[in-house]
């Protein structure tokens, strides 16, 4: 069995703890740092900006969201620029290959709360020129675009301009937090796969921010990809939570016919309760021991844990035109390139 592992996370917030919490990349008291990193395989990662709340957690919307929003990625920005040497900000395809060939981590960046542009459709080219690659509608609150699955309302109509506005962009829709009749009203215009970035299965554990299984079928007939969250009341009802209750929400997906769409998105520095055995972004080669010897095969693990999500976004940020996505002969020649089946 291997001891290391590469590892590709849909789902992080250590962009914005970072900045909240005046710390470096490098080396900090966060899930993720560059120290960490370096004990894995490999690592590309989505760091999200979720701004929509303060340190005390109330909501913030308007000016004030839009001001931390730009604060937090500028810090970032700063980041990424020290460590240019072995990190790559990855906005297309092309960048993820050239990381890859480069012996370099990739970074994406993702936004969890349009506020911070006013829900506005005609401001996603914005967010797109910033570098972010996905977006989900909302955080855990109503906005103008949909209802959360705390207040469940649906997609109003700015919401579905801002969805098909985003896709035409080739930015992902990331349908985390979102409401279920929200998530079924994408599903009836969207033009292209979605994300469920860190969501759960619903059937393991009885929470609004996971999963029905019909939903989640629905995201694999879409050709889309969801990430395992190491959220505890995301993962089971009882007190503490163990690396067989992640085994057991990715067996269950992948009872569902899942095993090419799942992937992980831990929602590192975003939750402060995590499965014992897992204390940081090390402890990823801990839990790919724990699932081969849970009895999951070594490759879908690696699948898991790193190429699901590879080739999604290589599909993903390739396509020439909405719904037009490469060939599978030429997909795998590029895997095969970055040897992303290591």
């Amino acid at each position: 069995m291997r001891n290391t592992f590469p590892v590709f996370d849909l789902h992080c917030d250590t962009a914005v703890a970072l900045s909240d919490t005046n710390q470096v990349w490098a080396e900090n008291d966060l899930h993720i740092d560059l120290n960490k990193e370096s004990k894995l395989f490999s690592h590309t990662q989505v760091y999200s900006f979720c701004c929509v709340y303060d340190e005390h957690g109330d909501a913030l919307t308007g000016p004030e969201a839009e001001a931390k929003f730009i604060r937090c990625i500028s810090n970032f920005y700063s980041e990424l620029a020290k460590h240019s040497d072995t990190h790559k900000l990855c906005r297309t395809a092309d960048d993820l290959l050239e990381a890859a060939k480069e012996g370099k981590h990739g970074v994406f960046l993702s936004l969890e709360g349009p506020e911070v542009i006013g829900c506005d459709p005609g401001r996603l080219d914005e967010l797109k020129d910033l570098g972010i690659v996905m977006t989900t509608l909302t955080w855990n609150h109503a906005n103008l675009l949909a209802g959360s699955h705390k207040t469940g309302e649906g997609l109003t109509a700015q919401g579905k301009a801002f969805v098909r506005r985003a896709q035409e962009l080739g930015i992902i829709i990331d349908v985390s937090h979102l409401s279920e009749q929200a998530f079924w009203d994408i599903c009836d215009i969207s033009m292209s796969p979605i994300v469920a970035s860190h969501s759960n299965s619903r059937a393991i554990c009885d929470h609004s921010r996971n999963l029905t299984d019909r939903q989640f079928k629905t995201i694999c007939n879409f050709d889309g990809l969801v990430g395992l969250n190491l959220y505890r009341p995301f993962l089971t009802t009882a007190a503490t939570a163990t690396f067989d209750d992640v085994r057991r929400h990715a067996e269950h997906f992948i009872e569902l016919g899942g095993k090419h769409h799942l992937s992980l998105g831990f929602d590192l520095d975003g939750c402060d309760e995590l499965p014992e055995g897992f204390r940081d972004l090390s402890d990823c080669n801990g839990l790919g021991k724990a699932l081969i010897e849970g009895g999951m095969d070594e490759q879908l693990v690696l699948n898991l844990m790193n190429n699901n999500a590879a080739r999604f976004f290589l599909q993903y940020l390739q396509r020439r035109n909405v719904g037009e996505f490469l060939q599978m002969d030429e997909l795998t020649r590029q895997l095969n390139e970055i040897n992303v089946n290591t």
